[in-house]
């Protein structure tokens, strides 16, 4: 088959609407179309989002549109706030003269799309304090064919992409020069509109299945990816689906071309990330399936580039129909398009603030001189900026914008000091008397912070400073709120410990260094601030210096005391795979626990159980510890307790296991095993979670491995235990499972004062 026909197989089901005779064409009003829809602009809104009767009630009222966002305009260096509907749009972009039955054909379909996609988007920041989404596989379909448009839709796109003239559609042009003889289209615009008609009006399968057929007829080597169809397919195929959120304090940025940004590139690769920025919280992200971790782990080191390669992707779940066989979960074979599978389960990447940052460096490095910027807060907006222009000084198209919001932000904060003083060291019904209420010397230096005159190198110093004045102080308010927030967390952590006496009781605390890196600062704090939260602490979520500082003096108030408790600071580190790299930097080496670590020898057990047990109490419970063995051991305990805690919200055991109870909070694991019992559990555990501990290895021990093999497989074993005694406690149904797996007659004993088959019975 011809190139000709083959193109005019998927043309022939697009027939252009309505080619209008001579002299019959009817006059037509331009109308203002968005090319990012509004349900988009509204999460960037200024103030508080009102319902749409809210809004058509204003809007008869005043005839003005009661939405606004803050918008930066490039080529004018303007910063203000404008109605959403005069921005991220152009007249008549989607209107077709030749149309005569409906000359805004084109926008009512997108219309249609966009709000069936704004219902999933709704559901997904729904989803964001689970952390995890589900979507039925067809949900899932229409957001990547919405996705895909976005990026198919913008501005510059439908300007650009067929113009036969620019060098880089050379390629295309013979494509596009027979495209422009179909009766009705005149222009490369014509071109654009036809091909977004042909989208609309397809199928996700019927794309699929045209971009089959012309692949099929071209044969393998076919390059032609300007065609519709093989497009689309490219977009589906080549890439995987990941949900990122902002760190904690920090928000994406919207520019006019942040749907589909390409970053990053590989050998026949030109884009590793596809971005899409949906609202202050959430962006999409379109992954190259060279990243999938067990292709990446693989591949030779710099093969590929890109800033966001230390984002640590969470590959989608595809859920299959009984009739394809079962339930199927972690498969590592991406179905093809044609596969039934019920729905996709999608663990929500939470960013880090420098992987935040690095994005929006991303978005404001395809910033173009005639483009557009639209944020939600100033604060955040400045810092993102900042971060920008020290990677990249010579860009200075947000160089008026850093300027207007250091003009506006100290302005702000001038007139905001006295108040954020008097409100965060009194409380509602005390009259303001910091002589009386507090110490002088505290006060001039909250004072000077919030003014700007007193600096530090990391949030972290600053924080630590004033608790240092704070412990010579008379009691405020300000510190009592303070200690509030460090109690309640303190006693949650409590209840997460194990019990038993730790073989470090009695051993001096470390204290805590004064001063680390302004990076390490900012990990501590987007590690430290979801956990206290988490655990019952009122941590604010507001911007004013005072609030900040009040936080952050919370967090390390906290560390300090967990400090002094080995089994407070056993269950905060392993909290998460982060936390232990983090933590551990908090102290100079030559700990008491490094010391007492030191002393202990791993020989002379009678099991491999008996072995992990003993040294897990040692290198876990010793308490802060700068030791390169305890921070494999909480890194790994906490990836393999992550694990299981996501397959348990993933709701896969079978019954009866999904329907028994999965906490215990009393249960103890036994302190010693008989050899015969403890090498087939541990053996089958190394076994089960084989996959876990090199990707584990892979992604947060890259570079940096400094065991022999025979620590690392203590550790391992350490590991496995501490995920055993988790498990005990918090996912009893998930050990149940898997002992189910052992032969009854070994009366396998795992917990203090029962065997497994008598606990079941």
């Amino acid at each position: 088959m011809s190139r000709r026909c083959r193109t005019s197989k998927w043309r022939a089901n697009t027939k252009v609407a309505g080619v209008q005779r001579a002299g019959a064409r009817r006059a037509h009003t331009s109308q203002y179309q968005h090319f990012i829809p509004r349900f988009i602009l509204r999460r960037f809104q200024v103030g508080i989002p009102k319902s749409r009767k809210e809004r058509n009630k204003e809007f008869k009222r005043t005839g003005v549109d009661p939405e606004y966002i803050l918008y930066y305009d490039v080529a004018t260096g303007s910063l203000d706030t404008r109605p959403i509907g005069k921005v991220y749009g152009v007249l008549g972009i989607y209107q077709d003269v030749h149309n005569t039955r409906n000359i805004n054909e084109l926008e009512d379909k997108l219309a249609r799309l966009e709000s069936q996609a704004a219902s999933i988007i709704e559901n997904l920041h729904k989803a964001l304090p689970q952390g995890i989404l589900a979507l039925k596989y067809s949900s899932l379909v229409l957001l990547r064919k919405f996705l895909f448009l976005m990026h198919f839709r913008n501005e510059s796109h439908s300007s650009r992409a067929f113009e036969v003239d620019r060098p880089e559609n050379v390629q295309a042009r013979q494509w596009v020069e027979r495209i422009l003889k179909a009766d009705g289209i005149r222009s490369a615009a014509d071109v654009w509109r036809h091909i977004l008609r042909y989208y609309l009006d397809s199928s996700h399968s019927d794309l699929m299945r045209h971009a089959a057929n012309v692949v099929e007829s071209g044969g393998e080597g076919l390059q032609e990816t300007h065609i519709p169809p093989v497009t689309y397919r490219t977009y589906m195929d080549d890439y995987f689906l990941s949900i990122w959120e902002a760190a904690q304090g920090e928000e994406f940025i919207l520019t006019h071309n942040a749907f589909g940004l390409s970053e990053g590139s590989a050998t026949s690769c030109p884009a590793l990330h596809r971005i899409f920025v949906l609202s202050p919280r959430i962006a999409v992200v379109l992954c190259n399936v060279r990243l999938r971790p067990e292709t990446k782990r693989h591949r030779r080191p710099r093969s590929l580039e890109s800033s966001l390669l230390d984002v640590n992707l969470a590959l989608p779940v595809p859920i299959y129909t009984a009739e394809e066989g079962g339930i199927q979960l972690f498969s590592h074979q991406r179905p093809s398009w044609e596969t039934k599978i019920d729905g996709v389960v999608f663990k929500i990447t939470k960013l880090t603030r420098s992987q935040t940052l690095e994005l929006n460096s991303v978005v404001l490095f395809n910033l173009e001189k005639t483009g557009s910027l639209t944020f939600r807060s100033g604060t955040r907006m400045l810092r993102t900026a900042h971060a920008f222009r020290s990677n990249f000084p010579s860009s200075r198209l947000v160089v008026p914008l850093i300027a207007h919001l250091t003009t506006s932000l100290k302005s702000e904060e001038a007139s905001a000091l006295c108040s954020s003083v008097k409100s965060l060291t009194a409380s509602p019904d005390e009259d303001f008397d910091p002589l009386s209420l507090g110490d002088l010397v505290l006060d001039v230096l909250l004072m000077q912070i919030c003014s700007g005159r007193k600096q530090f190198p990391s949030a972290y110093d600053r924080a630590h400073f004033v608790l240092k004045i704070m412990a010579k102080a008379k009691p405020t308010s300000f510190a009592r709120r303070i200690s509030r927030k460090v109690r309640r967390a303190f006693r949650a952590c409590k209840g997460d410990m194990e019990d038993g006496m730790s073989f470090a009781e009695g051993v001096n605390p470390a204290p805590l260094v004064s001063s680390i890196p302004r990076k390490l600062s900012s990990q501590l704090f987007e590690l430290m601030i979801p956990y206290m939260r988490k655990r019952g602490a009122e941590m604010s979520g507001g911007e004013e210096t005072l609030e900040v500082l009040q936080r952050d003096v919370a967090v390390v108030s906290f560390l300090q005391r967990a400090s002094c408790n080995p089994g407070v600071w056993h269950a905060l580190s392993h909290s998460s795979p982060e936390a232990p790299k983090i933590l551990s930097k908090l102290f100079k080496k030559g700990t008491p626990a490094d010391e007492f670590i030191a002393k202990i020898s791993p020989s002379g057990f009678s099991s491999c159980y008996n072995r992990a047990y003993s040294l897990r109490k040692v290198y876990g419970m010793a308490g802060p510890t700068t030791s390169p063995i305890s921070q494999r051991y909480y890194g790994l305990t906490a990836f393999i307790i992550e694990y299981f805690d996501f397959l348990a919200m993933l709701g896969v055991l079978p019954e009866p296991y999904f329907s028994q109870p999965c906490k215990r909070r009393k249960a103890q694991l036994v302190h010693i095993m008989p050899r015969a019992h403890s090498d087939l559990p541990m053996k089958r555990m190394k076994e089960f979670l084989r996959e876990e501990l090199e990707e584990y290895e892979s992604e947060y021990e890259s570079g940096e491995d400094t065991l022999d093999e025979t620590t690392k497989e203590w550790v391992d074993e350490m590991a496995i235990v501490g995920c055993l005694a988790w498990l005990g406690k918090h996912r009893r149904n998930i050990v149940n499972f898997i002992l189910d797996g052992f032969p009854s007659a070994m009366n396998l004993e795992l917990f203090e004062g029962e065997s497994h088959w008598e606990y079941l019975n």
